[in-house]
Formats: C-alpha cells, sequence, structure tokens
C-alpha cells in the first residue's frame, strides 16, 4: 500500500510542469488514454450555484466564474505555484469536447481540492485529480472523489480508476477517505530505441516450431472473449482486476487505445494457448503490448518468450521502439520483460471503485 500521509514537513512538491506531464502522458494508455477525447459530445453547463446556500467543504461543480480557479487546482495543489494562464485555457477547451464532470471543494473561487471524471470505452470512468504531497490535506479532494463516485453510480460505467504518481501520498489519502481499492502499482517500460534483431529466446525451440499465429480479426468475436477469460485465470498481472469487467467491454476499451491495432492469437496443435494485442502510439511513435496473456495449463512452458519475440519482431518491422505496462509485482513477467531490453520508466499507483449499478435480478427476495 502507498505510504500514509503523516509527514509534519513536507518533504515532496508536485510541480504543475509535472501535472501537465502528467495530464499529456500517454505512458497508461489503457487507464489515461484519451484525456483529450474529441468523440464524446460537449460538457452541458453547470448551473449557477446559489452563493448564499453554498457549503464551502460540500463538493459541487464549478460555474463558469470558478472553473478556471477548479481546473488551477486539478493541476496543483493549495500553496504551490500556480499554471500558466495559457495551460488553464487550453485545458479548458480541451474539456468543453469531453463527456465529463468536475468537482471541486472549498471555499468558492479558491478550492482546495478538484477531481475531473472524464468516461471512457468500455464502461470505465477515468478520474483525475489534485496532486497531493505528503503536508497537504486530503480531505477536499476526498470529498470531490467521493462525489465523482456517486454520480458515476448513476451513470452506465461499471468501474472507475484512478492513478497517480507514488510520490502523491496525499491523494493516496483521499482515495483512501473515499473508499476506493488500491490495486497495483503499474511499471511503464520500454526499449530504449528502436529494438535490435536478436537470437531466438532460449525457450523450448519445439515450442516455436509449433505455435502458429492467427490473426484475432479472422476469429469470432464471442470466442476471442472466451479466450481471453481463459488468460484471466490465476493471472499476476493487477488480481484485484478479476471479474470487475466484461470480456466485450475490455476488448473495446482495447479497440480505443493506440492506432494501428495488430492482435494474434497463439495455437498448438490447433488449440489456442494464448494471446498477444499489439497497437501503435503515434502521440509516443511507440508499439505496444496492450495485453499478453496465455491459458493456465500451457504455463511454466517458456512460451511467454516466443509471445515476446513476436512483439519485438514487429517492432522493429514497424521501426518503433517496444513498450507495455506491468503490475510491480508480477516479478516472472519484469524478469521476461527485461530481458528483452524493455527498461523502467516512470510507475503510477492505480485505485479502482466498483460503480456498477445493482442488477435487479439479483437481489434477494425480501
Amino acid at each position: 500500500m502507498p505510504p500514509q500521509a503523516q509527514h509534519p514537513q513536507p518533504t515532496w512538491r508536485y510541480t504543475s510542469r509535472q501535472r501537465r506531464k502528467e495530464l499529456t502522458s500517454m505512458a497508461f494508455e489503457d487507464s489515461l488514454e484519451g484525456v483529450y477525447c474529441t468523440q464524446n459530445p460537449p460538457l452541458a453547463p453547470h448551473p449557477r450555484p446559489d452563493l448564499s446556500m453554498t457549503d464551502p467543504i460540500h463538493p459541487r461543480s464549478p460555474d463558469s466564474r470558478e472553473m478556471d480557479a477548479a481546473l488551477g487546482r486539478l493541476l496543483a495543489p493549495p500553496g504551490s505555484s500556480q499554471p500558466a494562464p495559457s495551460t488553464v485555457r487550453n485545458l479548458k477547451v480541451s474539456l468543453r469536447e469531453e463527456r465529463g464532470q468536475l468537482w471541486c471543494a472549498g471555499p468558492y473561487g479558491a478550492p482546495e481540492g478538484a477531481v475531473l471524471a472524464l468516461p471512457r470505452p468500455g464502461k470505465i470512468e477515468m478520474l483525475l485529480t489534485t496532486p497531493l504531497g505528503p503536508a497537504d490535506n486530503p480531505q477536499p479532494t476526498g470529498l470531490c472523489l467521493q462525489a465523482a463516485l456517486a454520480a458515476g453510480r448513476k451513470s452506465r460505467n461499471h468501474l472507475t480508476q484512478l492513478v497517480h504518481l507514488p510520490e502523491a501520498v496525499g491523494t493516496a489519502e483521499a482515495a483512501k477517505f473515499a473508499g476506493m481499492e488500491w490495486l497495483a502499482e503499474l511499471q511503464f517500460l520500454r526499449t530504449p530505441s528502436v529494438p535490435e534483431p536478436m537470437d531466438t529466446p532460449s525457450g523450448n525451440p519445439q515450442n516455436k516450431r509449433c505455435i502458429e499465429w492467427c490473426l484475432c480479426e479472422k476469429m469470432g468475436r464471442k470466442d476471442l472473449q472466451d479466450l481471453l477469460l481463459q488468460t484471466y485465470v490465476d493471472a499476476k498481472d493487477c488480481p484485484g482486476l478479476r471479474g470487475r469487467r466484461e470480456p466485450k467491454d475490455i476488448l473495446i476499451g482495447h479497440e480505443a487505445s493506440g492506432i494501428n491495432h495488430h492482435w494474434v492469437a497463439a495455437q498448438m496443435n490447433n488449440e489456442c494457448i494464448g494471446v498477444l494485442l499489439l497497437a501503435e502510439s503515434p502521440e509516443r511513435h511507440l508499439l505496444q503490448v496492450l495485453y499478453v496473456g496465455i491459458v493456465p495449463k500451457h504455463r511454466g512452458k517458456s512460451l511467454g518468450q516466443h509471445f515476446m519475440k513476436y512483439a519485438y519482431d514487429k517492432a522493429i518491422a514497424q521501426k518503433l521502439p517496444l513498450s507495455l505496462h506491468v503490475d510491480r509485482q508480477n516479478t516472472p513477467a519484469l524478469k521476461l520483460y527485461h530481458r528483452f531490453g524493455l527498461q523502467a520508466r516512470e510507475s503510477r499507483v492505480a485505485w479502482i471503485a466498483d460503480i456498477r449499478k445493482p442488477n435487479p435480478s439479483t437481489r434477494p427476495n425480501t
């Protein structure tokens, strides 16, 4: 779990430059991709609040007069250097193209916390919050998170996710305050440049001769979903996500990540043994491994090396560096990726909350 925010003196401060980098980063495309999405309808105008009845600590949707202050708070915590006005203006223009909602809490015109909720393809909602260090008060942001989760439960989305820098221990406290669940620390890895040709991995060469690669587009949608479900069984990457999303929604989310998708299923003796999902990230000029999974009965046979060799060779052919994200507790996967020259870069701490509406058919009889 992230460390507790109990330090008496600030030892770290989140600069607005760091926040802007995080907001525009494509490092976590399965969660953060599309912060500036242009496919959603514009935000509905927020009603002007009755200032005489406004509770300063109660979360609210900022009106037009408070919008700049709320967006500034989203980019930087109280007491820190504020972002440039041009940065706030650019963010506000982008937000007009989003079907999201901005929450803030604190005195009107000078909020002390803010949360932006952005719906994403695949019935998932992404939350961006005020970056908080160990000396910052997490309560205003935590209250905004609670309001965002309550609003999300009225939507058609099933899961909401929040990611932040490991140093943002105050943000972790706000997530706990709102009742979110810690998921994982996600490590971003990539090759420093376009990979160089390498020898066949040390796995069983017989496996390479037996593996046949089939484009997923030639499979039925239901067959692909069933294959994904098999690969999720006892998977070591983000086990807290098991059963939280439907396979069809996960595929929709992957389809919205990057461009020029190349999805393949691996077969041995006419049996599907795993799946590899690749896509290009045009913003970062990378080839991403969106997902790699092997069905349980074929694990422990060094097959993962052949999956990674396929991705590695594809990156060479595309003349792009290779990248992926992995749960830092997934030690076997990290060792495999390091053998292919992928180096650790930034990381993020991920939190989740289930916001799906209860199914009336599953309610107990009263």
